[in-house]
C-alpha cells in the first residue's frame, strides 16, 4: 500500500464515521456505509468534506479511488 493511500485511511478513521468500516485493496479504499444511510446524501456529504481531508495529507498526491457503498447499492469517486 502506498503511503498516500495508507494517510487517507488512517485520516478518515480518525474521523468516526457513523458506522462506516473501512478498508482497500491494492488500488482504492472502500468504505462499507449502514443500510439504513441514503448512499446519495453521504457521496454528496463525502465530496465536500475531502477538500478539507485533502489539505491534511502529507505524501505526494496519487490517483485514488474510493467505493461508498452497502448491501444496496455502491457509488465510485476518484481523486485525481
Amino acid at each position: 500500500m502506498n503511503a498516500y493511500k495508507e494517510e487517507w485511511i488512517a485520516l478518515l478513521l480518525k474521523q468516526k464515521f457513523n458506522g462506516w468500516l473501512i478498508a482497500s485493496d491494492r488500488n482504492h479504499i472502500f468504505i462499507n456505509i449502514p443500510d439504513d444511510q441514503d448512499i446519495e446524501k453521504v457521496l454528496v456529504e463525502f465530496k465536500e468534506k475531502v477538500p478539507e481531508l485533502k489539505k491534511k495529507i502529507r505524501s505526494k498526491p496519487e490517483k485514488l479511488g474510493f467505493f461508498i457503498g452497502n448491501s444496496v447499492d455502491s457509488k465510485f469517486y476518484e481523486l485525481s
